[in-house]
């Protein structure tokens, strides 16, 4: 990804980041398992291009701090919310009153308003 894509954009303060599934940690660099590198795409990150997706305990008992790019943070969102959508008893009767499907919405949104892809 060109620099472009990881600008600093405005963050919503989501509830949803602890929901995005990581990729195996058995696959990720020692950077991207400290956060100093995107966890999905191994993007160099900084604090203002970064968001934090938690700590995060392994299988193997340790814990990571891995971090994602606005653009990848945004992709696993909507991924995961259309996932949410399907199986989750709450939005299946009304998708509104969901507040993990509004979290992950704003989280897959976040940066359009601004003009951003």
């Amino acid at each position: 990804m060109d620099e472009s894509t990881h600008s600093v954009i405005p963050r919503t303060d989501s509830s949803a980041l602890p929901m995005l599934p990581l990729p195996q940690v058995i696959g990720l660099s020692y950077a991207q398992r400290r956060g100093a590198e995107c966890v999905w795409c191994s993007t160099p990150l900084t604090a203002e291009t970064a968001r934090n997706l938690g700590e995060r305990p392994t299988s193997e008992g340790v814990r990571i701090w891995p971090r994602g790019c606005t653009p990848c943070v945004r992709t696993a969102a909507r991924r995961v919310a259309s996932l949410h959508t399907d199986s989750c008893q709450r939005c299946i009767r009304n998708e509104e009153r969901c507040p993990d499907r509004r979290a992950l919405r704003d989280l897959a949104l976040e940066g359009r308003r601004e003009g951003r892809p």
